[in-house]
């Protein structure tokens, strides 16, 4: 038998970019998938965009889903986007990853989790990295800065954006879907962390006007049933109150899965259910 020095195993098809954003402060991790090959994707098609909060670690699982959702279950040739970090480089390293995704993805500034995450750090400083609630600048960075940078590069389709995220990127989706009306045309909010800061979630969609066209797919482990984090409850009942004003929400518990072992199955049932071709919007063709 013979062997060779190994090497780095990639994904085939995908692009890595680095974009620094000002506001933030950090340089960013885009990671860029292009369609299946057999997806049967025209020369002059305009391809939808699916971007994936925690690339860093949900990247792969969704690269090769939506592959296979676009090999056999109908789903369109997409162009799918990680927006990650530089964890490898000089200034970060993995062990910041939750204190930057913290940032970056909650709305507001949660006392009570920031009490738990010293106690379970044993009192040691957090990282210099900032603190929570800076999801709305991250918003603005994916809006005014990701997606140009994504347009400059492949051919986009701008009226069709997806947004997916799990836990806290379950509820970054879910708030940008309540405060950014529009934004994106589909959202995919898996196991949403709506216990955050007292489930302020449910005031902010209590006074939200989101956009009636805009597809909603929420989803939560059987599992997540952990009374500090009641979030099958808290999913079902932010379901039923966006379906109770009509708006185009689908909602499903994966019975016997938890908050991690859920994450395969949620991307792929979420997509396949935003996915489907969307209406056409009046003086649109």
């Amino acid at each position: 038998m013979t062997t060779t020095d190994h090497e780095p195993a990639t994904i085939l098809a995908t692009h890595r970019y680095s974009l620094h954003s000002e506001a933030i402060g950090e340089t960013f991790q885009i990671d860029v998938a292009l369609p299946s090959p057999w997806a049967g994707q025209r020369p002059d098609h305009r391809l939808p965009v699916i971007y994936v909060m925690d690339a860093n670690t949900v990247f792969g699982i969704a690269a090769q889903a939506l592959r296979f959702l676009q090999n056999g279950d109908g789903v369109p040739p997409c162009l799918l986007v990680g927006v990650g970090y530089q964890l490898e480089g000089p200034r970060r390293r993995r062990r910041d990853y939750g204190g930057l995704r913290t940032r970056d993805l909650t709305p507001s500034f949660d006392a009570a989790f920031h009490e738990t995450l010293l106690a379970q750090m044993g009192d040691r400083p957090l990282p210099d990295i900032g603190p929570a609630g800076g999801g709305e600048a991250f918003l603005d960075f994916l809006i005014e800065g990701v997606r140009p940078f994504i347009a400059e590069r492949y051919a986009t389709d701008p009226g069709d954006q997806t947004l997916v995220g799990s836990s806290l990127g379950g509820l970054f989706s879910l708030h940008a879907y309540l405060t950014r009306p529009g934004a994106f045309q589909r959202h995919v909010a898996g196991s949403p962390a709506l216990w955050w800061r007292g489930g302020e979630a449910f005031a902010t969609e209590a006074q939200a006007r989101p956009d009636p066209q805009t597809r909603l797919f929420l989803s939560v482990g059987g599992l997540e049933t952990d009374p500090r984090w009641p979030m099958v409850d808290h999913m079902r009942r932010m379901a039923e109150r966006l379906a109770g004003r009509g708006l185009p929400v689908t909602a499903h518990v994966f019975e016997g899965e938890s908050h991690t072992s859920v994450i395969p199955a949620a991307l792929s049932r979420g997509l396949r259910s935003v996915l489907a071709p969307l209406p056409t919007r009046a003086g649109t063709s």
